[in-house]
């Protein structure tokens, strides 16, 4: 009886275990160095992210295949037109560059598209989209993954006051 117990507390000790892994590799944003970034823009000229230091920026790692991705874009964009209109938003695929630049185009969204010539996994990002916003001094401010809810007045109260 005594080594049945022990064996069921090590399953739910190592389940334990690795259920907190998942969850933390999936659901955490990593803390990521963002400042030593180099991404490339889409003429292929490699860009730091600490050149945007002295703007409210906020860091989208996002995939054009990816469903949240899209829908979180296309609200924010809705946003933008009436607020955060002095945040800098920066997306970041690792995808193809020319992926990158067709899906620019065709959406128009007034971004900045970004390639990681690395993949994402590269920097512990294995779930998208992440976000990060940027106070002016380059600091992350707020982190997350998974899609946000522009829709949600609260959610740009919340941007707007953190960017401060």
């Amino acid at each position: 009886m005594i080594k049945k117990f022990w064996w069921i507390a090590a399953f739910v000790v190592g389940l334990s275990l690795v259920l907190m892994f998942q969850y933390k590799k999936y659901r955490v944003a990593p803390k990521a160095d963002l400042a030593n970034l180099v991404c490339n823009d889409t003429t292929g000229k490699p860009i730091n992210i600490s050149s945007f230091k002295g703007k409210k920026v906020m860091l989208c790692f996002f995939a054009t295949w990816c469903g949240d991705c899209m829908l979180e874009m296309k609200l924010l964009n809705e946003v933008k037109k009436t607020s955060l209109k002095d945040v800098e938003v920066v997306t970041i695929s690792d995808e193809p560059m020319n992926k990158i630049t067709a899906f620019a185009q065709r959406k128009q969204y007034p971004y900045t598209f970004l390639q990681l010539p690395i993949p994402f996994a590269s920097i512990d990002i294995y779930a998208i989209p992440v976000t990060y916003l940027l106070n002016a001094k380059g600091e992350v401010v707020y982190s997350k993954v998974g899609a946000i809810n522009w829709k949600d007045p609260s959610v740009v109260s919340f941007t707007e006051e953190t960017l401060k």
